[in-house]
């Protein structure tokens, strides 16, 4: 049990904030290498990164995560993502490169600098993507996995206008489901600016409303929110200080974001999430062959809205927060 807790605290440093699968790993095994793999594959970016980590079994397996050399594959490895067509054949291939990111928080892995694999290419929402990882020292193959997401739009609040965010009433929040998706993380983004002395600093901060569920992976309906226009205010009041120098804000817009994950995540989540239940040993969840870890998908749709200057702006001046009519909105 030690062994297998200290495996999943090694894991879970790759998950972001989104069945269990067979894979080819004894996790029981002494000073096993195991490979640690993460990615989330989004169609609307153009380059996509992955962590390839590895890590031992046995031992202080921690501290041995936070040498490069012990838990980096350096140069060791070929790395490419392919394109899969509804026939079965390949017709796209990625392949990736090492780069160094300056920016890894601290964790269980050696930081602030990580070395991870980074590929350049547009991805078809309509192929299953496969992800190719061989060591051309030992031989070893893994490989995983994974469908994209297809696009989605907000149907509420609904285009044109102004959002009132009239206080005591609620603002509808409302997307269609997409394909392959069964989790949804909804926010509310409220932008503004800090003027200090001539200068102007664009800031936002993220209201995180509670994550949605979808019936099936069929992209059918979809969710039906009522957001608290009062909870807004209390978001911002509670979360935008006083400002401690001269100066003053303005209000900016207000983006309605959705962020879908794949069946993949959605089933890490729920099987590694916290549980109600009395017994908390429950099965590791994988999709990686060969390896462990998690690749799988995501995709983001926003909607921004202005501000009504009759309700919301004038509720948000009364927050005090030295915030002044913005002559954009």
């Amino acid at each position: 049990m030690i062994r297998k807790t200290i495996l999943f605290s090694l894991l879970t440093v790759f998950v972001l904030g989104f069945t269990a699968c067979e894979t080819d790993v004894d996790i029981n095994a002494d000073w096993e290498e195991i490979t640690l793999v993460y990615g989330l594959l989004d169609q609307a970016d153009q380059t996509h990164y992955f962590r390839i980590n590895k890590a031992f079994l046995g031992g202080n397996a921690l501290e041995i995560a936070k040498i490069a050399d012990s838990s980096s594959y350096m140069g060791a490895l070929e790395v490419n993502l392919q394109g899969i067509d509804m026939n079965g054949q390949i017709v796209q291939t990625i392949p990736m490169d090492t780069t160094t990111i300056a920016t890894k928080d601290s964790g269980f892995f050696y930081n602030p600098y990580m070395l991870v694999y980074k590929g350049t290419g547009t991805l078809n929402s309509q192929y299953q993507y496969k992800l190719n990882i061989r060591n051309t020292i030992s031989g070893k193959e893994i490989t995983a996995t994974t469908r994209l997401i297809d696009e989605f739009t907000i149907s509420k609040p609904p285009s044109g206008g102004k959002a009132s965010f009239k206080r005591d009433f609620t603002t509808p929040f409302e997307w269609r489901n997409a394909d392959n998706a069964m989790r949804y993380e909804p926010k509310i983004r409220f932008h503004y600016f800090e003027v200090h002395a001539g200068d102007t600093l664009a800031k936002y901060i993220d209201w995180s409303l509670p994550t949605q569920f979808a019936e099936n992976y069929g992209g059918q309906n979809g969710p039906e929110m009522d957001v608290s226009n009062n909870g807004f205010y209390d978001f911002i009041a509670n979360n935008i200080k006083p400002q401690q120098i001269e100066g003053h804000r303005l209000c900016g817009l207000v983006d309605f974001i959705v962020t879908a994950a794949g069946e993949e995540y959605d089933t890490y989540m729920r099987v590694n999430g916290p549980s109600n239940s009395l017994v908390q040993d429950r099965p590791e969840y994988t999709n990686i062959e060969n390896g462990f870890g998690l690749l799988s998908s995501r995709y983001t749709t926003v909607k921004a809205r202005r501000l009504s200057p009759i309700e919301a702006e004038a509720e948000i001046l009364l927050l005090e927060r030295d915030f002044v009519v913005n002559p954009n909105l």
